[in-house]
Protein backbone atom coordinates (compact mmCIF):
# COMPACT_ATOMS: atom_id res chain seq x y z
CA UNK A 1 0.00 0.00 0.00
CA UNK A 2 2.59 2.46 1.15
CA UNK A 3 4.65 1.54 -2.26
CA UNK A 4 1.50 2.05 -4.33
CA UNK A 5 0.98 5.61 -2.73
CA UNK A 6 4.85 6.74 -3.17
CA UNK A 7 4.35 5.91 -6.61
CA UNK A 8 1.30 7.69 -7.50
CA UNK A 9 3.03 10.84 -5.47
CA UNK A 10 6.14 10.29 -7.86
CA UNK A 11 3.50 10.28 -11.24
CA UNK A 12 2.11 13.59 -9.73
CA UNK A 13 5.57 15.23 -9.10
CA UNK A 14 6.75 14.11 -12.61
CA UNK A 15 3.41 15.30 -14.33
CA UNK A 16 3.69 18.90 -13.16
CA UNK A 17 7.89 18.76 -14.16
CA UNK A 18 7.37 20.01 -18.47
CA UNK A 19 10.54 18.82 -19.91
CA UNK A 20 9.66 21.62 -22.39
CA UNK A 21 10.05 24.28 -19.54
CA UNK A 22 12.81 22.87 -17.38
CA UNK A 23 14.80 26.17 -18.47
CA UNK A 24 12.56 28.91 -17.45
CA UNK A 25 13.44 30.14 -13.97
CA UNK A 26 10.74 32.22 -12.65
CA UNK A 27 10.99 34.96 -9.99
CA UNK A 28 8.24 36.83 -8.58
CA UNK A 29 7.60 39.85 -5.38
CA UNK A 30 4.75 40.97 -4.12
CA UNK A 31 4.45 44.03 -2.36
CA UNK A 32 3.65 44.69 1.24
CA UNK A 33 -0.14 45.84 0.73
CA UNK A 34 -0.48 43.77 -2.46
CA UNK A 35 -3.67 41.97 -1.93
CA UNK A 36 -5.25 41.08 -5.38
CA UNK A 37 -9.14 40.15 -4.03
CA UNK A 38 -8.91 43.64 -3.14
CA UNK A 39 -8.98 44.57 -7.05
CA UNK A 40 -12.08 43.83 -9.30
CA UNK A 41 -10.51 45.43 -12.52
CA UNK A 42 -7.69 46.66 -14.54
CA UNK A 43 -6.42 48.17 -18.23
CA UNK A 44 -3.19 47.83 -20.07
CA UNK A 45 -0.51 50.29 -19.95
CA UNK A 46 2.24 50.40 -22.90
CA UNK A 47 3.97 46.84 -23.93
CA UNK A 48 7.58 47.20 -24.16
CA UNK A 49 9.87 44.86 -26.54
CA UNK A 50 13.19 44.70 -26.38
CA UNK A 51 15.75 42.81 -29.25
CA UNK A 52 19.40 42.73 -28.87
CA UNK A 53 20.04 41.08 -32.63
CA UNK A 54 22.87 42.62 -34.24
CA UNK A 55 22.97 39.55 -36.82
CA UNK A 56 19.83 39.24 -37.50
CA UNK A 57 19.47 35.23 -36.31
CA UNK A 58 16.48 36.00 -34.16
CA UNK A 59 13.43 34.36 -35.45
CA UNK A 60 10.08 35.37 -34.97
CA UNK A 61 7.35 32.46 -33.16
CA UNK A 62 5.53 32.52 -36.44
CA UNK A 63 2.33 34.26 -34.54
CA UNK A 64 1.77 37.42 -32.11
CA UNK A 65 3.42 37.09 -29.43
CA UNK A 66 2.64 40.12 -27.50
CA UNK A 67 -1.02 39.24 -28.32
CA UNK A 68 -0.69 35.52 -26.98
CA UNK A 69 0.95 37.02 -23.43
CA UNK A 70 -1.87 39.61 -23.09
CA UNK A 71 -4.44 36.76 -24.09
CA UNK A 72 -2.52 34.47 -20.73
CA UNK A 73 -2.22 37.91 -18.48
CA UNK A 74 -6.12 38.42 -18.89
CA UNK A 75 -6.71 34.74 -18.17
CA UNK A 76 -5.10 34.56 -15.44
CA UNK A 77 -6.11 37.99 -13.48
CA UNK A 78 -9.94 36.85 -14.65
CA UNK A 79 -9.07 33.62 -12.67
CA UNK A 80 -8.36 35.79 -9.47
CA UNK A 81 -11.78 37.87 -10.49
CA UNK A 82 -9.62 40.70 -11.92
CA UNK A 83 -11.54 42.15 -15.57
CA UNK A 84 -10.22 44.19 -17.82
CA UNK A 85 -12.08 47.65 -17.73
CA UNK A 86 -10.67 50.68 -19.56
CA UNK A 87 -13.15 53.36 -17.84
CA UNK A 88 -11.83 52.80 -14.01
CA UNK A 89 -9.25 50.31 -13.83
CA UNK A 90 -7.74 50.06 -10.38
CA UNK A 91 -5.03 48.18 -11.71
CA UNK A 92 -2.56 49.02 -14.39
CA UNK A 93 -0.69 45.89 -16.35
CA UNK A 94 2.67 45.89 -18.27
CA UNK A 95 4.87 43.70 -19.68
CA UNK A 96 8.04 44.04 -21.28
CA UNK A 97 9.72 41.51 -23.58
CA UNK A 98 13.42 41.21 -23.82
CA UNK A 99 15.27 38.60 -26.62
CA UNK A 100 19.36 38.96 -26.77
CA UNK A 101 20.67 36.98 -29.24
CA UNK A 102 24.06 38.07 -28.05
CA UNK A 103 23.89 36.50 -24.14
CA UNK A 104 26.60 34.59 -22.79
CA UNK A 105 26.44 31.75 -20.61
CA UNK A 106 29.20 29.97 -18.78
CA UNK A 107 29.53 26.45 -18.73
CA UNK A 108 32.32 24.73 -18.14
CA UNK A 109 34.19 22.16 -21.24
CA UNK A 110 33.57 19.04 -21.37
CA UNK A 111 37.22 17.62 -21.81
CA UNK A 112 38.97 20.16 -19.40
CA UNK A 113 35.76 20.84 -16.85
CA UNK A 114 37.09 24.70 -17.14
CA UNK A 115 34.33 27.68 -17.90
CA UNK A 116 34.28 28.62 -20.66
CA UNK A 117 31.51 31.11 -22.16
CA UNK A 118 29.56 30.63 -25.01
CA UNK A 119 27.14 32.39 -26.82
CA UNK A 120 23.26 30.98 -25.54
CA UNK A 121 20.93 33.53 -26.81
CA UNK A 122 17.64 34.21 -23.92
CA UNK A 123 14.65 36.00 -23.46
CA UNK A 124 13.32 38.00 -20.31
CA UNK A 125 9.52 38.33 -19.55
CA UNK A 126 8.48 41.16 -17.13
CA UNK A 127 5.18 41.35 -15.73
CA UNK A 128 3.91 44.42 -13.60
CA UNK A 129 0.55 44.82 -11.82
CA UNK A 130 0.46 48.60 -10.61
CA UNK A 131 -2.23 49.89 -8.21
CA UNK A 132 -3.58 53.32 -10.28
CA UNK A 133 -4.65 55.33 -6.95
CA UNK A 134 -1.45 54.96 -5.56
CA UNK A 135 0.99 54.64 -8.55
CA UNK A 136 3.09 51.83 -6.82
CA UNK A 137 3.99 48.43 -8.21
CA UNK A 138 2.38 45.78 -5.88
CA UNK A 139 3.66 42.62 -8.17
CA UNK A 140 6.24 42.41 -10.50
CA UNK A 141 7.15 39.12 -11.76
CA UNK A 142 10.01 37.59 -14.05
CA UNK A 143 10.88 34.66 -16.24
CA UNK A 144 13.90 34.18 -17.79
CA UNK A 145 14.35 31.39 -20.41
CA UNK A 146 16.97 30.37 -23.00
CA UNK A 147 16.15 30.74 -26.61
CA UNK A 148 15.00 27.42 -28.15
CA UNK A 149 16.39 26.69 -31.59
CA UNK A 150 13.83 25.04 -34.41
CA UNK A 151 10.83 24.87 -32.07
CA UNK A 152 7.04 25.53 -33.59
CA UNK A 153 4.68 28.03 -32.65
CA UNK A 154 2.58 25.48 -30.75
CA UNK A 155 5.64 24.48 -28.50
CA UNK A 156 6.38 28.34 -27.98
CA UNK A 157 2.73 28.65 -27.02
CA UNK A 158 3.11 26.06 -24.56
CA UNK A 159 6.15 27.91 -22.94
CA UNK A 160 4.76 31.11 -22.53
CA UNK A 161 1.72 28.99 -21.23
CA UNK A 162 3.81 27.63 -18.12
CA UNK A 163 5.83 30.80 -17.56
CA UNK A 164 2.59 32.66 -16.96
CA UNK A 165 1.28 30.15 -15.11
CA UNK A 166 4.25 29.89 -13.06
CA UNK A 167 4.08 33.80 -12.69
CA UNK A 168 1.07 34.00 -11.83
CA UNK A 169 0.73 31.51 -8.63
CA UNK A 170 3.14 33.40 -6.74
CA UNK A 171 0.02 36.49 -6.73
CA UNK A 172 -2.27 33.69 -4.60
CA UNK A 173 0.32 33.15 -1.83
CA UNK A 174 0.78 37.21 -0.65
CA UNK A 175 4.92 36.63 -0.48
CA UNK A 176 5.98 40.20 0.76
CA UNK A 177 9.49 41.84 -0.05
Amino acid sequence: MIQRLLAISLLFLLAGCAPYAKDIKVSTEVGINADISLYQNYNWLNIITSLNDPSGEWQPPGFDISNDIRLLIDRELDKRGVHYNTTSPELAVSFKINVNMQALKLVKAPKSKQGILINKPDATLMVMLIDVASKNIIWISKADAEIQENIDAELVRKRLDYTITEMFKALDKKSWF
